[in-house]
């Protein structure tokens, strides 16, 4: 085959846990950093694919060969989104070695594979050995719910129990308040994560307590989500309104991006119901209006389109007959995420149902759909290659212009300037820790080691709050757009890409945009994060590890920009500007 081969040493079953141990080798390459292995689990309706994580890899002492190890828990109960208890489940392997992509790779069992351990399944094996089945045995198949009437003597009792604790509670609010003084005096221990200070922090102090015997929460947050609860179980009276359209974000609060090239589109149809519920505040920040709207449109509206994790989806069920279509912002595949980072520091666990509840989630190409079903947790057919919305600007040469005078008229002294962008991602794990280390990148030392050649714009990620000090001299040439400027539309007047980890470089391959990845932290951003390629193999673009290494190549001209066609066809099956309409094709197909 390649060379590879797969010896599994462990396969086991224990109640709901299925554990898989690994270990491939083959030969060896330098260049490849992060083997990659995964398990595919169907049950004759959806496959479900997932990592194996690698513990261990390394080269033999001739460099010729290598070993790798990878081991996993999995539990079996979340592996189909709201499926029923599978009968029968086929489980095969893929591996992945730098460019190399075995899929059903065949395998060989380890002497110390126990198969006999598992009294509600029985296992056995394909001709070829590239797969396995885990059949459910008789005797336990369709084992016996609770009795109905035994489940709703347990709901009615667990209900009137917590409608006695309310009043209780209440009446304890004094001893509670004593409490919060003391604490606020160190007498006693503290809430979790209060940091708030006076009258605020013992009032936060009652209030935590106070949830803690009513076993409810209470606050902004909570408040908003019963509220969007409520509208939903009020539009739940209502039929689902056949021709409705909702697009719900927490990512923006006005039509941009992917929802703006997709909205052009359908509301040349009147027929059309289409609703907003566009808020970039956190839940208890969240408008109330916005929280009924939120709730009450889940329940009537035919086609529910997000495009980034909406953590409100999951306080409230989905009803039946609704489509729910993710239009995710990101294209291409590049950095991990979702449950591609199972059993890693800030990954997604198996239980978390977040994601998991979409019907559809677009992707820009067909290669790299079985990524995102991953990290999303979606069955394969669930990723659908139809384009990203917001790239059909790249196509419109309209656009383009339209967007370099409106640049140019703002700033006017770069009409003649060649421009270099300079757009990395954060570090960190989120929205409340991210940042940039802003001293590794002197912008004005820079411009300076250029001559003047390049004026500098700068795009930090959202998540950045960290800013460069841009002396009063330089500020005609060196600019920071990062509060301001959308950044594709910064794309439209850029020389020269300067970036590191950024999915910005999808849309720049769309322009033939040269590229220089300044990476001084990339072995540490593999072990952190990780990349769904091998980034020295993958990215379109010169690759420096240092500053004066980036200044050269700059000086140079080397920006090895031959990588970009390859990169473009790899990861964008359709460059034709109609990657909205096939969205919208989508989305009627929905509505039926």
């Amino acid at each position: 085959m390649t060379g590879y081969q797969l010896k599994v040493l462990e396969l086991s079953r224990e109640d709901e846990m299925l554990s898989i141990g690994i270990r491939v080798r083959g030969p060896y390459d330098p260049m490849v950093h992060e083997p990659k292995a995964a398990v595919l689990f169907s049950n004759g309706t959806e496959i479900r694919r997932l990592p194996i994580l690698v513990q261990a890899y390394f080269p033999a002492e001739d460099l010729e060969t290598c070993t790798i190890f990878a081991k996993y828990d999995y539990n079996m109960s979340y592996l189909f989104f709201n499926q029923p208890e599978n009968q029968k489940i086929d489980i095969w392997f893929e591996f992945t070695y730098g460019d190399t992509v075995i899929d059903h790779m065949p395998f060989t069992l380890s002497g110390d594979v126990k198969l006999d351990g598992d009294r509600r399944y029985r296992i056995t094996f394909s001709k070829e050995r590239t797969m396995f089945t885990l059949t459910q045995r008789k005797e336990v198949a369709g084992r016996k719910e609770l009795p109905p009437i035994v489940a709703g003597i347990q709901n009615l009792v667990g209900t009137l129990w917590g409608i006695f604790l309310l009043p209780v509670g209440v009446l304890c609010l004094p001893v509670f308040l004593v409490e919060g003084i003391l604490e606020a005096l160190g007498c006693v221990k503290s809430a979790p994560n209060n940091d708030r200070q006076g009258i605020g922090r013992i009032l936060n102090h009652a209030r935590w307590r106070y949830n803690r015997m009513v076993r409810q929460n209470i606050g902004k947050s909570d408040t908003k989500i019963k509220l969007a609860q409520k509208a939903f179980e009020l539009g739940c009276l209502f039929p689902v309104r056949k021709n409705r359209i909702v697009f719900i974000s927490d990512r923006r609060k006005d039509l941009t991006g992917n929802f703006e090239f997709v909205h052009s589109i359908l509301k040349e149809d009147e027929s059309l119901d289409m609703r907003f519920v566009l808020d970039d505040r956190e839940i208890k920040d969240m408008g109330i209006g916005n929280a009924f709207r939120f709730g009450f449109y889940l329940a009537t509206s035919k086609v529910i389109l997000v495009d980034d994790y909406t953590q409100l989806l999951y306080k409230i069920p989905r009803r039946n007959g609704t489509t729910l279509i993710q239009l995710w912002h990101a294209c291409g595949a590049f950095k991990t995420f979702g449950y591609s980072r199972m059993g890693k520091t800030g990954g997604q666990k198996q239980s978390n149902p977040a994601h998991r509840n979409y019907d559809y989630a677009i992707v820009s190409s067909r290669e790299i759909a079985k990524f995102y079903a991953e990290g999303f947790g979606l069955s394969l057919e669930k990723a659908v290659a139809t384009g990203i919305p917001r790239t059909d600007m790249f196509f419109d040469p309209e656009c383009r212009e339209r967007a370099r005078a409106q640049f140019y008229e703002q700033y006017p002294q770069l009409k003649d300037r060649k421009i270099l962008l300079f757009a990395p991602t954060f570090r960190g794990n989120g929205k409340l820790s991210g940042y940039y280390p802003v001293d590794k990148f002197d912008l004005v030392r820079m411009y300076e080691e250029l001559g003047g050649e390049y004026a500098i714009i700068v795009k930090h990620h959202p998540f950045v709050q960290d800013r460069s000090v841009i002396p009063e001299k330089y500020r005609d040439v060196i600019i920071d757009l990062s509060e301001h400027s959308e950044l594709n539309d910064l794309l439209f007047v850029t020389d020269l890409l300067v970036t590191d980890y950024s999915s910005v470089i999808f849309e720049a391959a769309l322009l033939d945009i040269p590229m220089l990845f300044y990476v001084f932290d990339l072995q540490r951003y593999i072990s952190t994060r990780g990349f769904y390629y091998e980034f020295e193999k993958f990215v379109p673009g010169k690759i420096v590890y240092s500053f004066r290494q980036a200044v050269t190549a700059i000086r140079d001209g080397d920006f090895e920009a031959e990588k970009i066609e390859r990169f473009k066809t790899r990861f964008f099956d359709d460059l034709d500007g109609c990657s909205s309409r096939r969205v919208v094709e989508l989305i009627r197909k929905s509505l039926q």
